[in-house]
């Protein structure tokens, strides 16, 4: 981000931007561990049927709580930073994050507790965080779009997020006056797919091209066909939605549409692996699990767009699709990019507050990564197989193995954040006496 000053000290407003990223990913990590907590009580209701309160406050507790938050808090941070444009209004960064942080919490709660009323009172204010997310972002990302590859993205994905908000609150005021016509499991879907694909996809995609190659030093550089990718991906899950809302033919078509858009987007990031300099450390390892993630969400959203949500076996492949896709690919792309991310904003926030260096190391704890990649995905293949073959036994073990993952990455995580809010140093800094700071 451009550093600005004035009368030689550096502008409040940007440093209070330095630290807003660090918020929104306190509240994802925050939410992601009462998620994780939440799936060993939440599998026999998901096993029944998944278009139930008590799942659908979960499924929020993970897509508005932990992801969406999670990329909110990377915006603030990459987008001035990639397009050289300052935040605009910054103050109004912070009333965001509180509106946010209020309105998904009163989301999950109501959801929880079945009062559709209190549910879009607040989806209503989640609408409002997102609006003033995008006007302080979409300006500087716009001169941008059609050029910068994850700058096109990342605006795409501002747009969907926009939309699939707009509607999901609309859903949510016909449970109390049901004026909305269409079937409700298609109307939900489309909000979905407008969600996952259009927000959380989009965004993922952006970010990684840009992060991977950072962090992977490949021989080939990004190709250009990248942002076409992204347009594929934008069309066919717009042309899907479309098709759902209004009961229009090519629903199919439309589904292997995204997952071609998809498949492209996996040969483009395995080139970029395969021809990396830097050995596979646990970001990449995160993603490529992810990857694996995202195949099963494919063929499984393809099985549900034939089958039906409504039948024995969409009844069983609906809650395994969102498991594939919210747990096996989106969140193992966040928990390892994060390993990377947090520590660098952590670094960054102390810096412009004048507290005393500490390194990206210093602020990790490596100990415990083995558990959590292993047990977060051995609980995830546990619970996609339960999920299928219709043993709810099965979908309690992995949940269970999959929060012991998560509460773990959890706790590390809350750790290394603290040291954006206090001077102090990690213990392992203070024992060291020859130290490489950053600059």
């Amino acid at each position: 981000m451009p550093h600005y000053r004035e009368g030689g000290a550096a502008h409040p407003d940007l440093l209070r931007i330095g630290r807003i990223p660090i918020w929104f990913f306190v509240i994802s990590v925050i939410f992601f561990a009462i998620g994780v907590c939440s799936m060993p009580f939440a599998a026999s209701y998901a096993a029944d049927f998944f278009y139930q309160a008590v799942v659908l406050a979960i499924v929020h507790t993970f897509t508005l709580g932990w992801i969406t938050a999670t990329i909110m808090g990377v915006m603030y941070r990459y987008v001035p930073a990639l397009t050289r444009v300052p935040i605009r209004w910054p103050r109004v960064a912070y009333a965001q994050l509180v509106i946010f942080a209020v309105g998904v919490s009163g989301m999950v709660a109501h959801f929880e507790l079945g009062a559709w009323f209190g549910l879009w009172l607040a989806a209503l204010a989640v609408v409002t965080s997102i609006l003033m997310f995008a006007a302080n972002l979409a300006p500087c990302l716009w001169d941008q779009f059609g050029r910068g590859v994850a700058e096109t993205g990342m605006l795409l994905a501002i747009g969907f997020l926009v939309i699939a908000a707009t509607l999901g609150t609309i859903l949510g005021i016909d449970k109390t006056y049901d004026f909305l016509g269409g079937n409700v499991l298609t109307n939900i879907s489309g909000h979905a797919h407008l969600a996952a694909v259009g927000w959380v996809t989009m965004a993922i995609c952006a970010v990684s091209y840009r992060m991977l190659p950072a962090f992977l030093l490949p021989k080939v550089t990004l190709p250009r066909s990248a942002i076409w990718q992204l347009y594929a991906l934008a069309t066919a899950v717009s042309a899907l939605a479309i098709s759902l809302f209004f009961g229009l033919p090519g629903e199919t078509i439309f589904s292997l549409a995204i997952a071609a858009a998809m498949v492209w987007y996996v040969a483009i990031i395995a080139r970029i692996v395969a021809t990396r300099r830097m050995p596979i450390d646990f970001t990449p390892r995160h993603a490529l699990a992810g990857i694996a993630g995202l195949g099963f969400a494919i063929v499984l959203g393809i099985a549900l767009t034939v089958t039906g949500g409504d039948s024995v076996w969409g009844a069983r492949i609906a809650p395994a699709y969102g498991v594939a896709g919210l747990l096996g690919y989106f969140s193992n792309f966040i928990v390892g990019m994060s390993y990377q991310l947090f520590p660098g904003f952590v670094v960054r926030a102390r810096q412009g507050r004048g507290w005393t260096a500490v390194t990206i190391a210093e602020l990790s704890i490596v100990r415990t990564r083995w558990f959590v990649f292993g047990a977060f995905n051995a609980g995830v293949a546990l619970m996609l197989a339960g999920f299928l073959a219709g043993s709810l036994g099965s979908v309690r073990a992995g949940a269970i193995v999959a929060a012991a993952g998560g509460v773990v990455y959890s706790g590390v995580t809350l750790w290394t954040l603290s040291f954006a809010f206090r001077a102090a140093i990690p213990a392992s800094a203070a024992q060291t006496s020859l130290r490489i700071l950053p600059e």
